[in-house]
């Protein structure tokens, strides 16, 4: 009777506290769970803080002085929670954090809402889409596209709502839209078929993105801020070089980009106008063989490094890699004009070599990747040894992430020097890649005994030696 009165008072002791214990870890549980449901909580955890606003998008918005509305083509009230337009309704509600106005209008409720958004009728909206809105400015941004576009062949996705939905803004708040032309006929990269992700980017910064035929336009559009060729693949018409050269030699502004191509075919044309700006194109291939700029087992692709410069300052002191496989040099010709300026902006190391397609000569580097030209207070070029770095094919691949800095380096420099706006912010989209784990053979036969044996044995263990010391209490 005594041995039953001893040990009921030592498991009623600690009985109780167990129970006391349980009690007390559930009510802050649920104390926790009705706070944060209560201030509509939510955190960020993803490594690129790809769900919440960057500080270029804050300072952008924060410098607009115009009423901006977004409105959301749909019942916000049925959209579940964790689904992909709610990761985009939570987004555009830290715009209104800083002001924006956000309105949703279900069109199936309240008819009539397609028709003041758009009277003409020219955006094709539709129930599910977001529309942006200032004075009687409108922009038409789709669910999906600002979502992003997933490569079912790596698994990525690029994630585009941030700058959409900021190039949105920026476009509907300004009073003019600079136009970009990108130049078709030469078996260039496609606008809409290759080039689409660098196409929404350019919009995001307020660059309204067209296609120029320059066999059928008279002279390139008054309109013109902007001219880009990417990667022609045969040389202008004597016609077109003449149009060509009558709009960047009257302060235009345009971009080339060449890629090595298996061809003896010349550039004569093109080759003959960049000679005004004192930059001659080579036809070979680059390889580098320094290990530390190119992918490992790949010399030909090339990581580039930045110069230091006007143009790169903002890269200034980072160590920005530039990945631009299968390049062509760019040179910089010895006609020294008082009025013209040449400035390197990518190069390899000196121990690169390239080889000229034809003939199979080879050559010692350094050498230029990419290289800029300004006419005093006049023209800008830029002119490029590669263009596969701003494909959209490049952008999802596995190497997406190494491609993003191009192509972030091609947006700072085209909005912020081409366009004379040295302090402009700029933003782009953000790559959203599965992490993998990668390991050799000899590694997965010590996580499988780790896994398998080692971890179980250790909490029997555990067990067990809980229960021995507990056996008597």
């Amino acid at each position: 009777m005594g041995k039953l009165k001893f040990m009921n008072k030592r498991s009623l002791k600690y009985g109780t506290n167990s129970i006391i214990l349980v009690v007390v870890v559930v009510a802050i549980a649920i104390v926790i769970n009705l706070l944060v449901g209560m201030g509509n909580f939510r955190m960020d955890l993803t490594a690129d803080k790809l769900y919440s606003l960057s500080d270029q998008s804050k300072d952008i918005i924060k410098k607009i002085k115009k009423e901006v509305t977004i409105y959301g083509l749909f019942d916000n009230g049925t959209i579940p929670g964790g689904s992909e337009y709610r990761e985009i309704t939570d987004l555009v509600n830290e715009y209104k954090n800083l002001g924006i106005k956000v309105k949703y209008v279900d069109p199936d409720k309240d008819p009539g809402t397609i028709t003041s958004l758009d009277p003409q009728k020219t955006l094709g909206l539709s129930k599910g889409d977001f529309v942006v809105k200032s004075g009687n400015k409108v922009k038409k941004l789709e669910a999906q596209e600002l979502y992003g576009m997933s490569n079912q062949q790596y698994g990525g996705r690029t994630y585009s709502a941030e700058p959409l939905i900021t190039g949105a803004i920026k476009f509907v708040a300004s009073d003019v839209t600079p136009v970009a032309y990108f130049v078709e006929g030469h078996n260039e990269l496609s606008l809409k078929e290759d080039l689409n992700q660098v196409s929404k980017i350019l919009q995001s910064n307020n660059l309204e993105v067209k296609s120029l035929s320059l066999l059928t336009e008279k002279s390139v559009p008054d309109d013109c801020q902007l001219l880009v060729f990417a990667s022609p693949q045969k040389d202008l018409t004597d016609e077109e070089k003449i149009k060509l050269d009558a709009y960047i030699k009257k302060n235009g502004k345009a971009i080339f980009m060449f890629d090595s191509l298996e061809s003896s075919d010349k550039l004569t044309n093109f080759e003959e106008s960049l000679n005004y700006f004192n930059i001659g194109i080579n036809y070979d291939k680059v390889k580098e063989n320094d290990s530390n700029r190119h992918l490992p087992n790949d010399d030909y692709a090339l990581i580039g490094s930045l110069e230091e410069n006007e143009i790169n300052q903002a890269f200034s002191g980072a160590n920005y890699p530039v990945f631009m496989p299968d390049s062509r040099s760019i040179s910089i010709l010895k006609n020294q004009k008082d009025w013209l300026t040449n400035t390197q902006l990518i190069t390899t190391t000196n121990k690169a070599e390239s080889t000229d397609i034809v003939g199979g000569k080879t050559n010692k580097g350094p050498f230029n990747l990419a290289v800029a030209a300004e006419i005093s207070g006049g023209s800008k070029i830029l002119v490029f040894g590669n263009s596969k770095f701003l494909s959209d094919r490049a952008l999802a691949s596995q190497y997406g992430t190494y491609f993003q800095y191009g192509t972030n380096y091609f947006l700072t420099t085209v909005v912020n020097w081409m366009q004379d706006k040295t302090n402009e912010q700029t933003i782009s989209s953000k790559i959203v890649t599965p992490k993998i784990l990668t390991v050799n053979e000899s590694q997965t036969k010590v996580l499988s005994i780790v896994l398998i044996g080692v971890v179980p044995l250790l909490i029997l263990g555990s067990g067990w030696f809980v229960w021995y010391r507990r056996r008597h209490l």
